[in-house]
């Protein structure tokens, strides 16, 4: 069970049968959307600072901060980018991370002395939650990502959500012991004997996404149901639009794209998404800088997912307004 709850909150696998397809088939939709949504994606990426870019030097004084926009999934480039990285990561005083290998651990441990964090133990199951064509499309998602809908159906919403979100495909990769960016470059500081420290604690991790009254969470699944058909799709923009270092444009088309493809009302979705978005990232985006802030360290690397990187309350824009110049560096 530590396995399962371990692949499934990092974005790492699931300990998932070998009958579970393991190639990814999905189409970069960006070329296929209407005018419309390509205009609106569009003007949304040019509010944003710093929409682009995955490699990033910031200077002030006697520090310098290399930030490294990683991607939480695997793909067989990022071995040519850690290599490229690695003199980098081997020069550094620090590697600053979303969360060490010490601190999954201790979620791990938390969650499994607390069942209640990730699964219903008393009350209605979520098969109970939902109408029969919800739970149906959400069993046979759950199903093709190894999870048994027996099981499935005793997730809290949110951990059944996450668990969704991870394509089948994606999640084979990993099983095989094919990591994302983030860890690669934890490899290779570890084995330059690097100092890594986590930018936020397990338990700040369970308060993120456990928090919400699970009548919220359940908000969230007829959405995710309806966006299971779209899921390996989704994932080959995702790949696609990392690898050009545009992750300011991916956030939009996240938007835009999951709006238009559910029977939604609009408005409630953009409430939503908004809402999302303050949790995920300008929440943990800002907390993250008053921690950067305390560090004295005159080098140091920091690894974070990408969409951390961009926008008002992005790690560069903070940066910035903290008096670092930034130049963009080569991926």
């Amino acid at each position: 069970m530590q396995t399962l709850l371990k692949h499934v909150i990092f974005a790492a696998t699931l300990l998932i049968p070998a009958a579970v397809q393991a190639a990814c088939s999905g189409t970069d939709m960006r070329p296929y959307l209407s005018e419309a949504a390509q205009a609106e994606i569009s003007e949304r990426t040019a509010a944003l600072p710093y929409a682009e870019g995955n490699h990033w030097r910031a200077t002030r004084g006697d520090q310098t901060i290399t930030l490294v926009g990683t991607m939480h999934i695997h793909d067989p480039r990022m071995a040519d980018i850690v290599a490229r990285l690695a003199p980098t990561v081997a020069s550094a005083d620090l590697l600053l991370v979303e969360i060490t290998a010490e601190e999954e651990a201790a979620l791990l441990n938390a969650i499994s002395t607390d069942p209640t964090i990730a699964f219903l133990t008393d009350g209605p199951s979520l098969i109970e939650r939902v109408s029969p064509d919800v739970w149906a499309t959400l069993a046979d998602a759950a199903q093709k990502r190894g999870v048994p809908p027996f099981m499935a159906a005793k997730y809290q919403p949110w951990f059944l959500s996450m668990t969704l979100a991870i394509a089948p495909c994606a999640m084979a990769d990993l099983h095989a012991g094919k990591v994302g960016l983030d860890k690669l470059i934890m490899a290779e500081a570890a084995q330059a004997d690097v100092p890594i420290a986590a930018l936020e604690t397990h338990r700040e991790m369970i308060d993120l996404l456990a928090a919400d009254p699970i009548e919220e969470q359940m908000q969230f699944l007829p959405l995710v149901a309806q966006m299971e058909s779209t899921v390996d799709d989704a994932t080959a923009t995702t790949v696609a639009a990392y690898f050009e270092e545009q992750h300011g444009a991916l956030l939009a088309f996240s938007r835009v794209f999951t709006r238009d493809q559910i029977s939604f009302p609009p408005e409630e979705f953009e409430a939503l998404f908004d809402e999302m978005m303050v949790m995920l990232l300008d929440q943990r985006n800002l907390m993250w800088m008053d921690r950067i802030d305390q560090r004295d360290e005159p080098n140091i690397v920091i690894a974070v997912g990408a969409a951390h990187l961009g926008g008002d309350t992005g790690l560069l824009n903070q940066l910035e307004l903290r008096g670092f110049t930034l130049e963009r560096q080569p991926f």
